[in-house]
């Protein structure tokens, strides 16, 4: 059966881990405190709809600082392990937001993951949390179309994702509309077929989307050059220039043989995978190993 994968983006404490739970049933844990709770993407078991299964990707909210849950040095992690389960593509992209006025941040997470991250090719809708006090829900919108005409958006979509408390028996029936209107969302306006980031067919390699999704965060967090990755750096030397832990740096770089294997397997040489798998294990033991040296 098919499964339609889509990307949930936004802000932090807008809302995003209780949209995706409301929308596959799951419980993760939510908190609406001066830190983000999510520190690191999550996929959300796919959840059978009509005749197709729907995949949720959760991301962090990149612009936690160092008070935060995900302090800057630790972001290009974040973004290897996003990127790895970014492997299948995107067929769509929630773009999360909170009733109210368009932030900078908002601004700059739109162009992150929809201009710079997955480059224009994958559409997205807006989902605009807190709208329980509207009468109804699309007043919102109707109210505040306008201001969102700049973005690219294939719909704007209010809800309400709030619950339990006082009010849980009002919150119930307007989660449950946000749900099914998200849910036909996904449906209507996601690709037929899943936008790949980076892969065998599309010419672009694990490692090249790394750094240019690197970089432009880089970019985006108005981080200084010196933190952009250099000519012919290796993803751990990175890691380890920018004071992630050397614990950390090798967990992380330890999954990329695991792609490797993948896109080996698609390819018609025989083993390829294994073989890809073998050889980028022990170039990347023998790289880290000399660096931690050092």
């Amino acid at each position: 059966m098919k499964t339609i994968r889509v990307l949930v983006f936004g802000g932090t404490g807008i809302g995003k881990t209780s949209l995706c739970n409301t929308i596959t049933g799951g419980a993760e844990p939510t908190d609406n405190g001066a830190k983000g709770v999510t520190s690191s993407s999550f996929i959300y078991p796919p959840f059978q709809s009509q005749d197709v299964f729907i995949e949720l990707v959760d991301t962090v909210g990149l612009h936690e600082s160092a008070h935060g849950t995900v302090p800057a040095e630790k972001a290009v992690v974040e973004l290897i392990s996003l990127l790895e389960k970014s492997r299948d593509g995107f067929n769509l992209l929630i773009h999360v937001t909170k009733a109210g006025r368009i932030t900078k941040e908002h601004d700059e997470d739109y162009a992150f993951f929809v201009k710079k991250m997955t480059e224009g090719k994958i559409p997205v809708v807006l989902a605009i949390t807190g709208c329980e006090n509207e009468e109804p829900m699309m007043g919102w919108v109707t109210k505040n179309s306008d201001a969102f005409t700049r973005f690219n958006y294939k719909a704007l979509i209010p809800g309400c994702f709030a619950s339990g408390g006082r009010l849980e028996d009002l919150f119930r029936p307007l989660r449950e509309e946000s749900k099914q209107n998200l849910i036909t969302a996904i449906h209507t306006f996601a690709l037929s077929e899943a936008y790949m980031l980076y892969g065998e067919q599309t010419g672009i390699s694990f490692n090249a989307a790394l750094t240019r999704i690197w970089n432009e965060f880089v970019l985006l967090a108005g981080l200084p050059d010196k933190y952009r990755r250099q000519v012919n750096e290796s993803i751990f030397a990175l890691m380890r220039r920018l004071g992630v832990s050397e614990k950390i740096a090798r967990a992380a770089v330890t999954h990329i043989p695991d792609l490797l294997e993948e896109v080996g397997n698609k390819t018609p040489i025989p083993h390829g995978g294994k073989m890809l798998k073998f050889l980028s294990r022990a170039f990347l033991e023998k790289l880290t190993g000399k660096i931690a040296g050092e």
